[in-house]
């Protein structure tokens, strides 16, 4: 990695790229990899290593690395197990004006830290790169359809074209996003995301709430395919089991996003609107529709309801839509079970 400083006068640091890790020390050195042949940029960065609970080599991986990469590697440990932990760990230590947020099954292109560019312009408040898949296996036909036109929140794919443009922010997936640090920080951060199976009940909505709040407030988000990556999907991840398990976890995260939408009045993400009592939020719980449901499971796969109700995809349709069902069934019991778990789902922020 190279430093051009032609364009600036002060070499300060501009850019934090934050990568929250667990248990993927193999993947992470592809992605380190990468990242260590971005092309030449006129600022200084960093990359912080967030290892959020890793019982595997994590540690010795990276602490090589420290030695042998030309990189600027900070590596942190965060014992609270929770992406947002992770994320919000890694901006609270982060140098840079800017973060960059990737996940650590990515390998990245040479032009990737170049998306950063338009906050550094101020030209838009958040930007999200290309995510292009790296399938490690024959693709089915049914995957190829739900991935037609480009976009796959299951698998966190993203490929709007060869040109900027101007998105809307619900776009914005924070596996390959550019934010200001000082702006993540006033709009209140994530929310819960990526939990392991025996913390699932604690699951939220990740970044969806942040990008409502970037929306509310008027600011602009840029699809930049400068910043473009490659997500490595193994075989295991292109089954119908694997999106099943998907959809029950969107399940609880819509479960989550609605019951804070009863309770702020409309507002996931902040106390400014109405807000109900415990006992409100609980007696409306159950008042989405099923087809409500089947609305929102459709908009998360991009993909819609009526194509997946063809022959010969029906079946699976049904089977990631009960799945979906599930999920979301299964975290309305628990909150209504354990008044605890409820107040943890209307925290007026989760950041720590």
């Amino acid at each position: 990695m190279h430093q051009d400083t032609s364009s600036y006068n002060e070499m300060s640091l501009v850019l934090s790229v934050i990568i929250p890790t667990r248990n993927r020390s193999m993947l992470l050195t592809d992605l380190l990899n990468s990242l260590a042949e971005q092309e030449a940029v006129p600022f200084k960065w960093e990359v912080i290593i967030v290892d959020n609970g890793s019982t595997d080599n994590t540690f010795e991986v990276v602490r090589q690395m420290m030695f042998t990469s030309p990189l600027d590697i900070r590596y942190i440990f965060e014992a609270k197990v929770g992406l947002h932990h992770a994320r919000h760990c890694g901006a609270a230590e982060a140098k840079g004006e800017f973060l960059g947020y990737l996940d650590d099954d990515m390998i990245l292109t040479p032009t990737w830290i170049q998306g950063v560019e338009m906050l550094v312009e101020r030209k838009a408040q958040a930007v999200v790169g290309r995510i292009l898949p790296r399938w490690e296996a024959e693709v089915p036909d049914w995957l190829g359809m739900m991935n037609k036109d480009g976009v796959l929140g299951y698998l966190g794919l993203l490929n709007l074209g060869e040109d900027r443009i101007r998105i809307d922010s619900c776009l914005v997936f924070g596996g390959n996003c550019f934010l200001p640090k000082r702006l993540l920080f006033d709009l209140g951060g994530f929310h819960p995301d990526g939990m392991p199976l025996e913390l699932i009940r604690y699951r939220g909505d990740g970044e969806t709430a942040l990008m409502k709040r970037f929306s509310n407030a008027n600011l602009i988000a840029y699809y930049d395919p400068k910043a473009t990556v490659y997500h490595v999907i193994p075989a295991e991840r292109m089954t119908i089991e694997y999106f099943c398990k998907r959809a029950y976890n969107q399940g609880i995260s819509s479960s989550f996003t609605h019951i804070r939408s009863l309770h702020f009045g409309g507002d996931t993400g902040t106390t400014n609107g109405e807000k109900k009592t415990l006992s409100d939020s609980l007696r409306r719980l159950s008042e989405m529709r099923i087809k409500d449901l089947m609305r929102i499971i459709a908009n998360r796969l991009r993909v819609t309801i009526d194509s997946m109700k063809q022959r010969p995809y029906k079946h699976i349709y049904a089977q990631i839509n009960a799945a979906f069902q599930a999920g979301w069934e299964f975290h309305q019991i628990e909150v209504r079970r354990d008044p605890e778990l409820l107040n943890y789902v209307l925290k007026d922020t989760y950041l720590e």
